[in-house]
């Protein structure tokens, strides 16, 4: 993701960091609003959106705060920007520093808070191209070196187990995203082609994802991947247009507020803004000389999908009222252009599986094999393992919304909110502000509280027993 493949424009980062974070999950969106109620749904989703910004940045400052390590600019590849906690009158001094250390005349050469007169130096065209070729020829002699990732993070903040936990968090939740995309293509095809059920379909299925497995190169799925993005845009732009034209057919009075459909609400919300995995990646993937900018794109990029999540959901939601499905594709009516779009996003989740899976194996095989390379049995083994697994959840699980409040209730927590607390905590625990303090207990408190509960609700929904007075009403599979 580095190299002469680094972004550098704005509209690419945004896109990436976008289409990143909008999957499979908006999908469910109308139904958690039914469960909730509009207001309600409305509330969650803007608090849920401003904390876990808040707490994916924060993973980006310990990344920043760990480079100024002397073992860890060993080890990694660090980011020569000006510091997100610089002081405003630094820039022109970060700037000067940012260009000794791409000279390598720095003695230990990373940027330091430097000493500043508290004037905003304007950069001449000499001294920014001189700044952009020590960017370049500091990149090329540190090729071999990776940058920090959330398991790395991890690591220095809570030891080997750290690293442990995020990277089994990453493992289960992706898994679980596989899960929820067999889930939705099987329920539509059942759909559109009612004389074979969902399990059929699945097995169907099940030789194109054990064969899209053993790709060791995801750029060969490049193309796939670009035109399931532009299906993505396509399919939700229609669902959206027969939102708006079957909205006046159902004469209802919507839901407002529901205690019952908080918890549900609040961990389909966590599964829809789960990116903490993908942030650092997302910041790496960023040209050096731009990582400037990344910040304030990914807030513009947060703001866009809180619109695109609560406008999808609550449009969703008014339009077939009650009978809103767990998947909203499966109450379009019957027609040429429904049918073009629940085969549109069948496709483009078919060909996003293996890119989530991907991660998967490669911590599994990191974990588990000494040396992927020259084990290409155990290797492949590994990897229709895993295919094979997802099926067998999606048997024992077959309802997509259930599915993404597990998943939202017990990794999505963990990675998004317990563990950015943790890891601020640690890292930071010598310079933080009474606020930091705060804000770290309160990711770590509402993690685990909502994972208590969001938890107890989806086994609840799972298995109705557990409930007796909660009525389960199995819609859309």
């Amino acid at each position: 993701m580095h190299g002469e493949h680094a972004t550098s424009s704005s509209v690419k980062i945004f896109a990436n960091i976008f289409i990143s974070f909008v999957g499979a999950g908006v999908l469910g969106l109308p139904y958690a609003f039914k469960e909730a109620g509009i207001w309600e749904g409305i509330i969650i989703m803007l608090f849920v959106a401003i904390v876990s910004m808040k707490a994916m940045l924060l993973l980006i400052d310990c990344k920043y705060k760990l480079e100024e390590r002397k073992e860890v600019r060993k080890l990694f590849k660090v980011s020569p920007i000006p510091r997100p906690d610089a002081e405003k009158g630094d820039e022109g001094g970060d700037k000067e520093e940012m260009e000794t250390l791409m000279n390598g005349t720095s003695e230990e050469g990373v940027v330091k808070s430097g000493e500043s007169n508290g004037e905003v130096h304007v950069l001449s065209g000499t001294k920014t191209s001189k700044i952009e070729s020590a960017v370049k020829k500091y990149h090329v002699e540190n090729e071999h070196l990776k940058e920090l990732n959330y398991g790395d993070l991890a690591y220095y903040a809570l030891g080997t187990k750290g690293r442990l936990i995020v990277e089994m968090s990453i493992v289960i939740s992706q898994t679980g995203f596989c899960c929820s995309y067999l889930i939705f293509i099987s329920s539509n095809l059942a759909a559109l082609f009612q004389h074979l059920t969902m399990y059929h379909y699945i097995v169907f299925m099940l030789p194109g994802c054990c064969a899209l497995s053993l790709l060791r190169h995801l750029n060969k799925l490049a193309l796939f991947s670009l035109m399931a993005d532009f299906a993505n845009i396509f399919a939700y732009t229609v669902v959206f247009w027969f939102d708006f034209e079957h909205i006046h057919n159902v004469p209802i009075h919507p839901k407002t507020m529901s205690l019952e459909g908080f918890p549900f609400f609040l961990v389909i919300a966590f599964y829809c803004y789960e990116g903490a995995g993908m942030i650092l990646d997302l910041e790496s993937s960023v040209a050096m000389d731009k990582r400037d900018k990344f910040r304030s794109i990914f807030k513009m990029a947060i703001i866009s999908m809180t619109g695109l999540f609560i406008g999808f959901g609550a449009c969703g939601y008014l339009s077939f009222g009650p009978e809103t499905m767990n998947i909203i594709t499966l109450n379009l009516p019957d027609g040429v252009l429904p049918h073009a779009v629940q085969a549109l996003l069948s496709f483009s989740l078919y060909f996003t599986y293996p890119v989530m899976m991907f991660p998967v194996i490669r911590i599994l095989e990191k974990r588990l094999l000494t040396d992927p390379n020259n084990e290409v049995i155990k290797a492949n083994l590994l990897r229709l393992g895993m295919v094979l697994l997802t099926a067998v959840v999606v048997v024992l699980i077959p309802n997509f919304t259930t599915l993404m409040a597990l998943v939202g209730a017990t990794c999505c927590t963990l990675l998004a909110f317990i563990l950015p607390g943790l890891i601020h905590w640690r890292i930071f625990q010598e310079s933080r502000s009474c606020l930091a303090k705060v804000l770290d207990v309160l990711l770590i408190f509402m993690g685990c509280i909502a994972t208590v509960l969001g938890t107890i609700d989806a086994l609840k929904r799972l298995f109705p027993s557990l409930d007796p007075n909660h009525t389960v009403v199995d819609t859309g599979i």
